[in-house]
């Protein structure tokens, strides 16, 4: 069994919740798909720094419990209807499920982190859930507005840095290893990279891949990296009247969306994950060269050369 196999096993195995409906709205969520780079970092990191990756599969899954109820959440918060080509938990199950069930898997990660982990990966994983909160809202109170680069990457870096980076963090404490801080790095900067991409595709991916509609930044009112790299040549007045508009249309939506492609905003997008992606693999040869930190390469090359 692979160490995807033994994780998508674990994932469902270790919820235990005692009311059928948590499992039910979980699973719903396992079910639709994801590609586990969180836990997989998790037990890959522990492998490659010398210790045993099984003992990282429970912290590994606390991990991804944690990302689930932040997706549980953000679509609630959102009003999101569709996630990965199919309806979101909120909409098949009801917000106030939705929103408990994310409760739950919290809960449930801090109480696996107690039972396999120590204070010290508590400490560094909680921290990282006040980063994606604080995220989250700094986000939200932006919406309409056309933000800094500098504030951009104060966004991601909390809402999927933070997480990334405890992944790395918390692998190799399993391992013992002492180099905490430069795999925490590792890990924001793989979490920068990994959003460049997903935002991105939000404005040239391929719906039947992605599972979601381009433009739904746009329609929401964020400005994210692609349209932000290339602000100053479309103009930042025309940019604020359609990111401001209470329910701007599908056409202007997609008029702006065919512009920031024109200028070059998702390929300056790429080129930014890029120069991510060079920093991270220029860290992890601080680590020694192995069949684990080869897994770790091939997740690293995947997350920034995803397809459109």
């Amino acid at each position: 069994m692979s160490w995807l196999e033994r994780v998508e096993k674990e994932l469902r195995d270790l919820l235990e919740p005692d009311i059928r409906l948590v499992l039910e709205t979980a699973n719903y969520l396992f079910d639709g798909g994801g590609k586990r780079l969180r836990p997989l970092l998790t037990v890959l990191t522990c492998g490659m720094c010398g210790g045993d990756p099984e003992k990282a599969i429970p912290l590994g899954v606390g991990i991804e419990y944690i990302h689930t109820a932040s997706l549980l959440h953000d679509d609630v918060v959102d009003g999101a209807e569709e996630r990965r080509g199919r309806g979101t938990a909120n909409r098949v199950f009801g917000n106030e499920v939705a929103v408990l069930t994310g409760d739950y898997m919290y809960a449930r990660a801090l109480n696996l982190f107690t039972q396999h982990g120590n204070m010290e990966m508590i400490g560094i994983v909680s921290r990282a859930v006040m980063k994606m909160a604080q995220a989250q809202v700094l986000e939200l109170s932006r919406i309409g507005d056309l933000i800094s680069e500098e504030e951009y990457f104060r966004i991601i870096d909390g809402k999927t840095g933070a997480l990334f980076g405890s992944c790395m963090a918390v692998g190799g404490m399993c391992a013992g290893t002492t180099n905490n801080k430069r795999l925490w790095e590792i890990g924001i900067r793989l979490g920068r990279a990994f959003q460049l991409i997903d935002d991105l595709l939000d404005y040239a991916g391929d719906a039947r891949k992605t599972g979601k509609p381009v433009g739904n930044d746009l329609l929401e009112g964020k400005a994210t990296y692609p349209l932000i790299s290339v602000a100053k040549r479309i103009g930042a007045e025309y940019i604020k009247s359609v990111l401001r508009k209470q329910n701007p249309s599908r056409d202007e939506v997609e008029s702006l969306r065919m512009k920031v492609i024109e200028e070059g905003g998702t390929e300056l997008t790429r080129e930014r994950a890029r120069e991510e992606i060079e920093k991270v693999q220029e860290f992890l040869k601080d680590f020694p060269s192995n069949d684990f930190r080869d897994e770790i390469e091939k997740i690293i090359n995947f997350v920034v050369e995803r397809e459109l």
